[in-house]
């Protein structure tokens, strides 16, 4: 056998091995897991609301719904959409980034005028 047909076979087994062990673990029985009840998911309150945000972070997070920048409220607890007034709460210094969080809390006191708009 030549040197290229044998690096060929090399290069082309782990490949095959590996595709054998996602199907043999997908074809593996397993039992379904129970439906999640309302315990199975954490609860916040306001007072884990807050934290310490990376800076660099803040610059590149956008809003979910409309991809345009957003504004560290005054008191650090949420994320502020200016343009839609939607608010994702900052939980343990980590931003919830999800638009159904943003619409629970938004506040459409917090939308500003665009510039022009009278």
């Amino acid at each position: 056998m030549s040197k290229k047909k044998l690096l060929a076979a090399a290069a082309v087994v782990p490949v095959v091995a590996a595709g054998v062990r996602r199907f043999m673990n997908k074809s593996e029985a397993t039992p379904a897991s129970p439906a999640p009840t309302t315990t199975d998911t954490p609860t916040f309150d306001e007072a884990e609301l807050g934290g310490e945000v990376h800076p660099d972070l803040l610059k590149i997070l956008v809003d979910p719904a409309d991809k345009g920048p957003l504004e560290l409220s005054t008191d650090g607890k949420f994320l502020v959409n200016p343009r839609n007034g939607y608010r994702y709460p900052i939980r343990r210094g980590i931003p919830v980034m999800l638009v159904d969080e943003g619409r629970k809390y938004q506040d459409p006191s917090l939308v500003k005028q665009a510039e022009g708009e009278q």
